[in-house]
């Protein structure tokens, strides 16, 4: 079954470039209702959030008295906000691609403790997300996890969709690479040419992008006219597992696929 979700081109690609384009996965309907949802939960401001103030990210409100102070940046735990989330994030069709791409005969696991959420990018008070990997804050027993991105409108450069330095997953970077927040340097000669990959993605309401938790990836804020909205959620095989203690513990893991598929 897995064969046919996942080429072994497609598996091959994602291997090499840390990411994968699953395009027009749900369908406008689906998009529609997630995002009337979407504003719902920031119309309601019901926590947990988490708000651009706190990330203190290029473009960001400076202090709680600024313009945009109340900007929201992520709706966190979103699978326990509502049942249709869980099963947009549980969609058989998509762990089974995911679960595809691990080539592994174990269960799939959805993280609550990371993503796990709808992502906002405001049309006026966003911020611009510096180059990164995911991973640099998680802890598990094995770096090898992928997170999925589904657009609920369009992502484009202008409106800060993702941008991406393919390959990098692969790629051990000396300490010198990353500043003391774990950013990838912009202003390191040993960076500079691998900077010059960058490849900026393009996403239609429905899309789902893959990545991996090594890939580096960054983001411009939004400089269009309309809120950016996004589903993303996090997963890992059920032979990785999260280190005791640690934040990615915090919450148990939801087994959205069985092993064998």
């Amino acid at each position: 079954m897995t064969g046919k979700i996942i080429s072994s081109e497609k598996r091959v690609f994602f291997e090499k470039q840390g990411y994968l384009i699953m395009p027009s996965m749900f369908d406008a309907g689906v998009c529609r209702m997630l995002r009337a949802f979407a504003i719902e939960e920031l119309e309601k401001m019901v926590p947990p959030l988490e708000y651009e103030l706190d990330v203190k990210y290029p473009g960001a409100p400076n202090d709680r008295r600024s313009l945009g102070a109340k900007t929201v940046r992520r709706i966190l735990q979103a699978t326990s906000r509502d049942p249709k989330i869980l099963a947009v994030a549980s969609d058989p069709l998509l762990c089974a691609s995911i679960s595809s791409l691990f080539k592994s005969k174990n269960g799939l696991m959805l993280s609550q403790n990371h993503h796990n959420c709808i992502m906002t990018k405001d049309a006026r008070y966003s911020s611009d997300t510096l180059w990164h990997q995911d991973i640099r804050y998680w802890s598990f027993s094995d770096d090898n996890l992928i997170s999925a991105w589904i657009a609920l409108g369009p992502e484009f450069e202008k409106n800060g969709g993702l941008k991406v330095l393919p390959g990098s997953h692969l790629r051990e970077f000396s300490s010198s690479a990353f500043d003391p927040d774990l950013f990838f340097r912009t202003d390191f000669d040993g960076n500079k040419e691998f900077l010059r990959g960058e490849l900026q993605i393009t996403l239609n309401p429905g899309d789902v992008f893959l990545f991996h938790s090594k890939l580096l990836h960054s983001a411009n804020r939004n400089r269009s006219d309309e809120t950016k909205l996004s589903l993303v959620f996090t997963y890992y095989d059920e032979s990785n597992s999260p280190n005791k203690g640690s934040r990615s513990d915090k919450l148990p893991p939801i087994r959205v696929c069985s092993g064998g598929i």
